[in-house]
C-alpha cells in the first residue's frame, strides 16, 4: 500500500511539474485582420498613443479604421510593385500615381471658386491667388477620390475587427 501511495504522490508531483512547465501566457492579441495581415494589440496601442498626441478626441474605432485603410493602401502599392524607403512614402507614392495623376483642375473651376469666394481673398487679384486655389481644389478632389478608392478596397477585402478592449 505504501508503494501505491508513493506512486500516486510521484504521479501527482510529475503532473504538477509538467503543468508548471507547460504554462502558457498570451503575449499578444490580434485586434484586426486585413486580408492576410494582422493588427496586434501592441500595434494598435502604439498608434492610439501617437494619434491622441495630435488629435484630442479620436475614438478607438477611428484609429483601427485608419490603420486598416493604411494597410489596404500598402497592399495595393505592393501589388503595383511600387517601391519606397518606408511605408509612409510608399502610401504617398501610391496616392500620387493612382489618384493625383488623374486629377485635372480646369481653369474655369479655379475662376468659379475665386468668384464664389472672393471675400476669402481680401481684395487680392485672381493671379495672386490662382495657384493657391488650384492646390486647394486639387487636395479636395484627391481626398474625395481617396475616400472612394478606400471604399472600393474595403468592399473587396476580408476585414475582421476584434477590438473589444
Amino acid at each position: 500500500m505504501t508503494i501505491k501511495l508513493s506512486f500516486c504522490f510521484f504521479v501527482a508531483a510529475c503532473c504538477l511539474l509538467l503543468a508548471a512547465l507547460c504554462y502558457a501566457e498570451i503575449l499578444e492579441r490580434v485586434v484586426a485582420y486585413v486580408n492576410n495581415t494582422v493588427i496586434t494589440l501592441t500595434e494598435f496601442r502604439k498608434e492610439a498613443q501617437r494619434s491622441r498626441k495630435t488629435l484630442d478626441k479620436v475614438s478607438d474605432s477611428e484609429i483601427i479604421n485608419s490603420m486598416i485603410n493604411r494597410i489596404l493602401l500598402l497592399q495595393e502599392a505592393k501589388q503595383m510593385r511600387l517601391e519606397a524607403p518606408d511605408d509612409d512614402k510608399l502610401v504617398q507614392e501610391y496616392i500620387d500615381i493612382k489618384i493625383k495623376s488623374a486629377i485635372i483642375i480646369r481653369e474655369e473651376d479655379i475662376e468659379r471658386f475665386y468668384s464664389e469666394n472672393s471675400e476669402r481673398f481680401k481684395g487680392q487679384n485672381y493671379l495672386a491667388v490662382r495657384d493657391q486655389i488650384e492646390k486647394y481644389l486639387s487636395e479636395l478632389e484627391t481626398n474625395k477620390r481617396l475616400k472612394e478608392q478606400i471604399a472600393e478596397l474595403r468592399a473587396k477585402s476580408d476585414i475582421k475587427i476584434q477590438l473589444g478592449t
